[in-house]
């Protein structure tokens, strides 16, 4: 996969990769591994009745290469798995990275002040268990927004995180360390399906948001007229208010095109020249102007994260955080929620999670009293809790929805170093009637490379010039849904199903987007499809004129939601329009990531709760507003 180049160093003979994707699998789920394996154990018997190790390099080189072009999903879905090891296990090194030029740092504008972040006190669970007015489970942005608020309504709230503790001062710069870390299965959670679609998300305090890109759009409006009319959230037109509330609290400022990065301008002239709308992407990152480390955090914490803007704010007014937490089940008598079982004993802490290594965590038993109950885990750890709880709703764990997005590389004939300024910068909403956004997005080299097409040499003449590749990506607001449920061993399931009608529509994206790339300058384009895997400037027609099923296409997916679904209607909701859990009073749900969302659900539960305190009965929940 990797036998370099007269630039690049050789996989193996110049640069270790088999051993440290070996030290990353021992982190990982065991049932993530096992997957790992059965597909490590069909790419070596594919070539029977020959044994993929035992064949030449030669022939093994061929076999990948006919892989890359089959018709079947199953080979290039396997090719894909065996080039991401590759990748994290050989991009990683500092020989590589000096060989591409690719370097990783982040930096404010000149004259801004540092960055500061407040510290979240005790982050070690006490004693046997703990007593609160509200317990939140989840610290990402829903979760923190949530506490927040809840917290300077006077309530004492504590909030639960089964993730560790990392900040600037102990982010990792290696991937093979920062997977297992930050990303829950160590960045490796796949909804199954054709294609299978990998859904990144984090497990550490505050969430996500400490390892995406830092993007901030507000819903459509139209979005928000279809939750009034079809689900009657009388209230999604009125969130103007908190919208702005929350863009001052995370300093959400669009870029600036004089330092986006080349990325980016490249994205916006090319948009511009074929007449598209577009404009800066709006980031919670304040004067930053250089990040190239955003999924393994923010290096200087400019990107204003969960961990340093909303949770130090809920702390500051007597709220608890609790890392290495892992809330099993709500505890629900006679209707209502009083509390939750819990595994405590987790690493609290980034240091304490590298010296744990392979070695499983001890875990003891540890018991939450809460007058109310939050679920703030998102669209897979709200559903899984709830289902452990033996909450049952029709809709629980059904209507899963995310962004498919597709990687749409370019190469250019000039210098793009798209590690350079800032790693999502320019949006292009030109065609979102169709449900497309396409984003100026760069990916660094050890999450990226293995987008480039080609094997062998041939992808190492690809990867040896990063520095001329710009990248857009491409996200559908999908109609497809998914769902997420628990196997027999008590891991999570996930399904997601692409419809062929989205899949024509996210091929349109990917054509629009090699548009860009050539009006911009590009000389060839990467659409990462099965059937076609490189487009000339001249053969885009071509490629539109194709038919592409589902299974063709290479994506992943993001901001997964509603798998706990909103509704004013009993039989379509999980929730009602509060956000109160159908079945268990005094039990909510606030994520999704939608911070605006989350805080009309607290402002409700502080209502509600307050009244609970005052007067020592059920209170009543405060009116929509």
């Amino acid at each position: 996969m990797a036998p370099g180049s007269v630039v690049l160093p050789a996989a193996e003979s110049g640069v270790p990769a088999a051993e440290p994707v070996a030290a990353f699998l021992e982190r990982l789920p065991a049932r993530t591994v096992r997957v790992v394996k059965l597909g490590l154990a069909a790419l070596e018997w594919l070539p029977f009745p020959h044994r993929f190790s035992r064949q030449s390099v030669e022939a093994r080189s061929g076999f990948l290469a006919r892989m890359e072009g089959s018709r079947l999903s199953v080979y290039r879905d396997l090719l894909l798995l065996a080039k991401t090891l590759v990748m994290v296990g050989w991009a990683r090194d500092e020989r590589v990275r000096e060989a591409v030029g690719f370097e990783a740092r982040c930096a404010v504008r000149e004259g801004s002040p540092a960055p500061e972040s407040g510290g979240l006190g005790g982050l070690e669970p006490r004693g046997d268990g703990e007593e609160c007015d509200v317990a939140i489970v989840g610290s990402g942005a829903g979760g923190a927004a949530a506490a927040a608020l809840l917290a300077e309504a006077g309530l004492d709230v504590l909030v639960l995180e089964s993730g560790p503790y990392v900040d600037r001062h102990s982010y990792p710069t290696d991937p093979i360390e920062g997977l297992p870390l930050m990303y829950r299965d160590g960045g490796l959670t796949i909804a199954a399906g054709r294609p299978a679609i990998p859904v990144p998300v984090g497990r550490t305090v505050g969430g996500t948001t400490v390892i995406n890109s830092g993007t901030c759009f507000r819903a459509p409006e139209e979005v928000l007229e279809e939750w009034a009319a079809e689900d009657g959230i009388g209230w999604a037109r009125a969130l103007d208010g908190r919208y702005a509330a929350a863009e001052e609290q995370l300093a959400v400022r669009p870029l600036d095109p004089e330092t986006m990065g080349r990325n980016g301008q490249l994205c916006m002239q090319g948009a511009e020249a074929i007449g598209a709308s577009g404009g800066p992407i709006s980031r919670n990152a304040g004067d930053c102007v250089q990040c190239s480390s955003c999924p393994l955090g923010c290096r200087i914490d400019a990107k204003r994260a969960s961990h340093v803007s909303y949770l130090p704010r809920a702390v500051a007014a007597g709220a608890r955080v609790r890392a290495g937490v892992m809330a099993e089940r709500v505890l629900v008598e006679d209707g209502r929620a009083v509390g939750l079982e819990c595994r405590a004993g987790l690493p609290t802490t980034a240091a304490e999670e590298m010296a744990r290594g392979d070695r499983l965590a001890e875990t003891r038993s540890w018991r939450v009293s809460a007058r109310t109950v939050i679920s703030a885990g998102g669209a897979f750890g709200t559903p899984e809790l709830l289902l452990r709880s033996g909450i049952r709703h029709a809709e629980l764990g059904r209507n899963l929805h995310v962004h498919p997005a597709a990687w749409i590389g370019g190469r250019y004939g000039e210098d793009v170093r798209g590690w350079e300024g800032v790693m999502q910068s320019y949006y292009v909403d030109e065609w979102q009637h169709r449900g497309l956004l396409l984003e100026a997005t760069f990916t660094p080299l050890s999450f990226g490379a293995q987008w480039l097409p080609g094997v062998g040499a041939d992808f190492m003449s690809r990867v040896e010039r990063f520095d001329r590749v710009a990248s857009i990506g491409v996200h559908l607001h999908d109609r497809s849904s998914g769902r997420v449920g628990m196997r027999s061993d008590g891991s999570l399931r996930l399904s997601y199903s692409l419809s062929a009608e989205e899949a024509r529509t996210i091929q349109f994206g990917i054509a629009r987007a090699a548009e860009i790339h050539f009006a911009a300058g590009a000389t060839e384009v990467y659409p990462n499809t099965g059937p076609v895997s490189v487009i000339r400037r001249d053969r885009l027609e071509e490629f539109e004129g194709k038919s592409f099923r589902p299974g063709d296409l290479r994506l992943e997916a993001f901001h997964p939601m509603s798998t706990a679904r909103m509704s004013a209607d009993p039989g379509r909701g999980v929730t009602d329009p509060n956000g109160a859990v159908r079945g268990a009073a005094g039990l909510y749900v606030a994520d999704a990531s939608i911070i605006a969302c989350a805080l009309r659900v607290a402002d409700g539960v502080a209502g509600g709760a307050a009244g609970r305190v005052a007067t020592g009965g059920e209170g009543t929940l405060a009116a929509a507003q």
